[in-house]
């Protein structure tokens, strides 16, 4: 039977880079593409919520946030001092797989960001207990506007960078229903 040992790993490469992992307690990281010495990831509490993420594909652009529940005050606290070196920091985002006992296996980087902000939310008590949430918003294309829209490369946009480039010259015929015959002409 196999077992799937695996959680979310978080590298932010900002002034003091921060590394944390979704499991609890702290985690000794080897060097690799991304982490450039070993490092000991924080074990990120609770985890709240990693949203699933998109390619950027044809200048779409993603807002993400990573939340994480269950921190200590400490870490809030040293959140709050960073909070200014993490804007505009590339977040690098991956998975981290473990063997039998736990230690780390192996490590994937799935994509890099940017980091927006940090955000802190306000103490919640229940029973005595209070629970703090760090939030850390992740971006990926020219999140500056709006939601931007789908962009759509046409030959002329493809001409103005390119001018000998004719990949794109058919695509008008394409979307009008005809299609462009490859090969040999009979």
């Amino acid at each position: 039977m196999a077992h799937h040992r695996e959680s979310f790993i978080v590298f932010i490469d900002c002034d003091d880079p921060a590394l944390m992992h979704g499991g609890y307690g702290p985690l000794l990281i080897p060097a690799d593409t991304v982490v450039p010495s070993p490092m000991i990831a924080l074990g990120g509490g609770e985890l709240v919520s990693v949203p699933d993420w998109q390619t950027l594909i044809n200048g779409t652009t993603e807002r993400l946030d990573l939340t994480v529940s269950g921190v200590s005050e400490e870490t809030v606290r040293l959140a709050i001092i960073d909070a200014e070196s993490v804007r505009y920091a590339q977040v690098y985002v991956g998975t981290i797989r473990y063997n039998d006992d736990w230690s780390v296996a192996s490590i994937e980087w799935e994509n890099v960001f940017e980091a927006r902000s940090l955000s802190i939310s306000r103490p919640q008590e229940s029973d005595g207990q209070v629970t703090r949430s760090i939030t850390l918003t992740i971006v990926q294309g020219d999140s500056i506007r709006a939601r931007a829209g789908n962009a759509f490369f046409t030959d002329a946009d493809q001409k103005r960078k390119y001018p000998t480039d004719a990949i794109f010259s058919n695509v008008g015929g394409i979307t009008a229903g005809t299609s462009r015959r490859f090969g040999p002409r009979d």
